[in-house]
């Protein structure tokens, strides 16, 4: 059975200037809309860029808070409603950001090229590495990663011995390069999902609107909030298997063949380090594994650039 009326909206935060099958990240769905903060790769300071081909879509934004443009609105079931920001927020970016935004958009195309083309050397130097994986697109697919905005690496402890992604982070950055264990924390298992009261139902957020009626004598709000939390076992283990890597924003092999030869140092003595990782168990996953990662601001793309 064919789906109907189904809207396709796309997030494409991390990644400006991708490809997918040689067609540009943004152009595929009902609605698209792109980060444009300064930490990532197609930076104005703070700001956001809606796209969209569908004109009802557009009008419908421009009401929801751009009333100094609703001179633009066309359609008739939207016209009567022009004036105020119709949702009450006003969203839109400064003019500041604008002018930067107008700048960045004609250089955009030569920069993601560049980060392209440095993060791919980075990713051949090490494709043959025991214990370690670039995660990009297969070659020659047309599909790229643009900006590679957070980039990562696969982590394979079992190729090491069980040797612990905690351990190897450090042993690479003691040798003067970047490797920060883990990413963002499974976003199930955040207070804000499990215990915070955000509207102030007086109870958590999470269950506010869920079925009193399971068994919950004798529990405290906590506890019944536990029986609706979903067991991830994958995404609950994400953070022992993958790392972040250096983010190259210039082509300059010498710089990126020194972070590589640090990365290729540590994978070829992991034996020496297996001795003193105390973080490791019989199936090679780490003990602090709750405290590898964290959540958006913890992870600083500053430290990560290159």
């Amino acid at each position: 059975m064919p789906l109907c009326n189904l809207k396709i909206l796309e997030d494409c935060s991390h990644a400006h200037g991708a490809l997918y099958k040689g067609k540009e990240i943004g152009t595929f769905g009902d609605a698209a809309a792109f980060s444009l903060m300064s930490g990532k790769s197609l930076a104005v300071g703070e700001a956001g860029i809606l796209f969209t081909d569908d004109r009802k879509v557009y009008e419908r934004a421009l009401l929801f808070g751009h009333y100094i443009r609703h001179d633009e609105i066309t359609l008739k079931e939207l016209k009567p409603f022009v004036g105020l920001p119709c949702g009450g927020f006003k969203h839109r970016m400064h003019q500041l950001s604008s002018a930067f935004g107008l700048v960045q958009l004609e250089l955009y195309p030569q920069q993601m090229a560049e980060i392209d083309r440095a993060m791919n050397y980075f990713c051949d130097l090490l494709d043959d590495s025991a214990g370690i994986r670039p995660m990009r697109p297969p070659k020659g697919t047309k599909t790229t990663k643009g900006g590679w905005y957070f980039p990562l690496f696969k982590y394979v402890t079992e190729e090491l011995e069980g040797l612990s992604l905690s351990k190897f982070s450090e042993a690479v950055t003691a040798e003067g390069s970047i490797c920060n264990p883990g990413c963002n924390k499974p976003l199930h298992l955040h207070p804000l999902f499990t215990t915070m009261d955000v509207y102030g139902h007086g109870r958590p957020t999470r269950i506010a609107y869920l079925d009193e009626s399971r068994p919950s004598e004798g529990r405290d709000e906590s506890a019944k909030v536990e029986q609706y939390v979903e067991s991830l076992p994958v995404s609950e283990g994400i953070n022992r298997r993958v790392f972040g890597i250096p983010w190259f924003k210039h082509y300059r092999p010498e710089i990126i063949e020194e972070h590589a030869n640090a990365y290729k140092k540590v994978v070829k003595n992991y034996r020496a380090l297996l001795a003193e990782d105390t973080e490791k168990d019989g199936n090679g996953s780490s003990k602090a594994e709750s405290q590898i990662g964290g959540y958006s601001s913890f992870f600083s793309s500053r430290k990560n650039t290159q």
